[in-house]
């Protein structure tokens, strides 16, 4: 799988989940409400994609490689190193791995999704 399709797939999972806890399931909700969802769930999904998934890929180090092909981080600061980005990134507690169904994602947890 490639990275932008990777990248989609994890975003469009965790604006769903965003979603479903702010509004509850679709079903429940009225003309309006639905609206609102869509809206939100739209918005939740590009601030995702676009900001707050840092890198995705199969496991931690293909979505570090990610991040760096799409000049999220510099794996220079780290003279290359892998494992120390990745050391480094998680002691900063602005960025965690997350594994999902479909790959590893690197999140900005301190990124709003407001787009």
């Amino acid at each position: 799988m490639n990275s932008t399709l990777r990248r989609a797939l994890i975003s469009a999972r965790f604006a769903r989940l965003d979603t479903d806890d702010n509004f509850g399931p679709a079903s429940a909700l009225g003309t309006k409400e639905r609206a609102w969802r869509k809206e939100n769930l739209d918005a939740a999904f590009k601030g995702y994609r676009d900001k707050r998934v840092m890198g995705v890929g199969a496991d931690w180090c293909e979505a570090l490689r990610d991040a760096a092909d799409t000049g999220r981080i510099d794996l220079a600061e780290y003279d290359g190193d892998l494992k120390v980005a990745r050391e480094a990134l998680l002691h900063g507690a602005l960025w965690e791995f997350v594994t999902t169904a479909d790959g590893v994602a690197i999140l900005d947890i301190g990124a709003t999704y407001a787009a």
